[in-house]
Order: C-alpha cells, then sequence, then structure tokens
C-alpha cells in the first residue's frame, strides 16, 4: 500500500500539470464563439453618404456548454478562423485578429486578415442595414460568424410569403392581448383613444417558418400618424412574435430584423440571430435560443 501511494503521488507531482493543461485545452475546444461581419460603424456614425470603405468582425457571442452570453474580450483568442453562415449555407471562411488600438470602437472587434476579395457579401448595400436605418448611409447586410468550420440549419428555417388564416389569427390574437389600449392618430395627435381596431389594421412585414411547425411573424399596426416611436412596448413598435408548434403566440422584441438561423452550437436545434435597432441611438445583434425563451445581447450606443 506504501509504494502504491508513492507511486500515485509522483504520478501526479509530474503528471498532474499536463492532465490539467489537456482538461482545459479540451475546454477551449468546447467553447463555440459567434462573430458578426460587420460594416464598420465608426466610420458611419455622421452618417456620410455611401457605404462604410471598412469591414470588421465583431466577436459577439460565446458557448460553453449552458448557455450563450455576451463575450468577455479580455479571454477572447487573439486570432480566430471564422466560417461564414447564411441559413445553414456556408459562404466562405475568414480570418480575423484583436486590434490592439480598439478604443475608438463601438465594440470590442478585430482586424480581418482574409484579403478583401476573399470576404464574402451578401446582396446590395442598404438602408436597412445603416446606423438606425437612416441614410444617406448605406450597409452591408452583416453577416454571422462561427469558430466552427462547418454552419448547419437543423430547424430550416424559411420565409414564408402565404400564412394560413390560422396562423394570423392566433398572432393577431396575442398582439391584442398585449397591446389592450391602442390610440388612432392623425397628424401626430391622437384622435381615438380605446381603437378596436379592425384586423385590416395589423399588418404582416415579414414571417418565417420552421420544419418544426414554428413560425416567426413580424407585425404593423396601422394607427395612423402618431408621430416618433422608440418604446419597445408600443404597439407602434413593429414587434416580432414567436408562435411554437404547440403553446400560444409570444412577443419577442421590436426593433428587429431577422439575419440568420443556425445550429451553431452543435445540439441539434437552430438558434435565431437578429440585428436591433432601437431608436434613438441603441444598436446592435440578439440571439435566442431555439425555443425563444432565453436571450443574449451584444448592444452599444452612439452617444
Amino acid at each position: 500500500m506504501g509504494n502504491y501511494i508513492k507511486w500515485s503521488f509522483l504520478l501526479l507531482l509530474f503528471a498532474g500539470p499536463k492532465i490539467l493543461a489537456a482538461q482545459n485545452a479540451g475546454l477551449h475546444r468546447s467553447t463555440v464563439y459567434i462573430g458578426i461581419l460587420d460594416d464598420s460603424r465608426e466610420e458611419m456614425i455622421n452618417w456620410k453618404p455611401g457605404v462604410a470603405p471598412d469591414r470588421l468582425v465583431r466577436p459577439a457571442f460565446e458557448w460553453t456548454g449552458r448557455a450563450w452570453t455576451a463575450v468577455n474580450p479580455h479571454l477572447f483568442p487573439g486570432q480566430v478562423t471564422w466560417t461564414v453562415g447564411f441559413h445553414g449555407k456556408n459562404l466562405g471562411m475568414i480570418e480575423s485578429r484583436t486590434n490592439t488600438s480598439s478604443a475608438h470602437y463601438l465594440t470590442f472587434v478585430q482586424s480581418i486578415v482574409t484579403g478583401s476579395t476573399a470576404v464574402p457579401a451578401l446582396g446590395a448595400p442598404s438602408v436597412e442595414y445603416a446606423p438606425l436605418g437612416m441614410g444617406p448611409t448605406k450597409g452591408r447586410r452583416p453577416l454571422v460568424l462561427v469558430s466552427r468550420p462547418d454552419v448547419s440549419d437543423p430547424d430550416a428555417w424559411t420565409r414564408d410569403s402565404g400564412l394560413s388564416p390560422a396562423i394570423e389569427s392566433a398572432v393577431r390574437t396575442a398582439f391584442r392581448r398585449d397591446f389592450p389600449h391602442v390610440a388612432r392618430c392623425k397628424q401626430e395627435e391622437t384622435v381615438q383613444r380605446d381603437w378596436i381596431f379592425p384586423d385590416s389594421a395589423l399588418h404582416v412585414l415579414a414571417a418565417y417558418a420552421s420544419n418544426r411547425g414554428s413560425y416567426l411573424v413580424h407585425l404593423s399596426l396601422d394607427a395612423g400618424d402618431c408621430g416618433y416611436v422608440d418604446d419597445p412596448n408600443d404597439p407602434l413598435s413593429d414587434p416580432w412574435y414567436f408562435l411554437p408548434a404547440k403553446g400560444e403566440a409570444r412577443r419577442i422584441g421590436s426593433f428587429m430584423t431577422f439575419l440568420d438561423a443556425g445550429d451553431y452550437n452543435h445540439e441539434g436545434r437552430s438558434e435565431l440571430i437578429f440585428m436591433v435597432e432601437q431608436p434613438e441611438d441603441s444598436e446592435g445583434f440578439a440571439l435566442f435560443d431555439p425555443d425563444m425563451h432565453r436571450r443574449a445581447s451584444l448592444m452599444w450606443s452612439y452617444h
């Protein structure tokens, strides 16, 4: 027994650090990072005409086995090879490196090492992706990056151009439940309080369906000209609703643009990522878990 204890002690003494290092390496490999391939919005704050000349990587979220959280810049790798994904399709690979002089950036960023001609872009620049959706600046569509060599979208989220009456009714019911008091306006003046609006006043701006029978629906209420809206709890904030295959529709947020869906942590379901542009000066990105219960955010302010 004494020799066993002696040899066990020597094994821990000499092999222990290697065992711990191996464990830490495994933990690091299990961490998944999500970044955003974005325009350098710092160059667009004054709403210059055209498109920002530079693009960069905004490290946004990390998965360590339990939940998605915002990245910790102090613990983030100095250099990352990313897969550029879009709804389960691989658009290419890029490499980024931590910018040593990033104090003037809106968020923690990395510079793109890959040559500009090899960096993917999707569609034409649009005011929709400019800072806070304002012109004359135009922005490229932000693309989702994942620190793994493959991408997939097992829930197969696709645009739905023709919702069934049952789905539209379920979402309208949820909207009326969430906003029981609606004002009708004209020239920024309230002309009718507690307006019982008709179904025809509630429009579907966009809708997406998954192969699991779930829906995402973007709504807009035509209540006349009520003026400036910056409150996500305002019925005129164009809210998004999530309708699971079983259960009631739930409001998940406003001032958002759907960017991408993908199984970024390899757990067999698709997370969803939105761009957020909340008047008057807040912007960023939000990641939802597959059932839309938990949200991780990367936000910044221009002031």
